[in-house]
C-alpha cells in the first residue's frame, strides 16, 4: 500500500501542465465556498471532499496510475445536476457553475480515457513531446 500523503509528492514530479490543471481543479471546486448560501455550493464541496478521499484510497491501493481517473466518478452526477440547475440560475452563480461544468466535463473525458487505458493494460501514464519542444502530453494508449 502507498502512503496517501505521498500523492502530492508524486504529483509534483509530473509535467507542469498537469500540476497546474490539478491546482486549477482544486481552486475552481473550492470556489464554491463563495456561494455558500446556495445549496449547490454545499453539494460541490461535499462531492469534492468525497472525490478527494476516493482518490487517496485509489492511490493507496494502486499508486499513481491511470485508475486514479475513477476518483472523479462522483463528478458525473454532479455535472448532470449542475447542467439542470444552469437553466434556473443567473448572475455570478451562473458564470461560476458554467465554468465548473466545463472543467468537470473536460476532466471526465480525460478520466474516462485514462480508466479505459488502464483496463486495456496500460496502467501507467506515458508522455510524449509535441513537435518543436512544446509541453509533453499523455500518449494515446495503444
Amino acid at each position: 500500500m502507498n502512503n496517501p500523503l505521498h500523492f502530492f509528492t508524486e504529483l509534483m514530479k509530473r509535467p507542469a501542465f498537469e500540476i497546474i490543471w490539478v491546482a486549477y481543479m482544486m481552486i475552481i471546486n473550492l470556489a464554491a465556498i463563495l456561494f455558500w448560501e446556495e445549496a449547490v455550493a454545499k453539494i460541490i464541496i461535499a462531492v469534492f471532499m468525497l472525490s478527494s478521499m476516493l482518490m487517496m484510497g485509489l492511490y493507496s491501493k494502486y499508486g499513481f496510475t491511470r485508475i486514479l481517473g475513477l476518483g472523479h466518478i462522483l463528478w458525473l452526477p454532479l455535472a448532470i445536476y449542475i447542467g439542470i440547475l444552469l437553466s434556473e440560475t443567473d448572475g455570478l452563480l451562473f458564470g461560476y457553475l458554467l465554468v465548473l461544468l466545463i472543467t468537470i466535463a473536460i476532466s471526465l473525458v480525460i478520466d474516462a480515457y485514462d480508466v479505459w487505458c488502464y483496463f486495456r493494460g496500460e496502467m501507467n501514464f506515458k508522455l510524449i513531446a509535441w513537435p518543436i519542444s512544446v509541453t509533453p502530453f499523455r500518449i494515446i494508449c495503444e
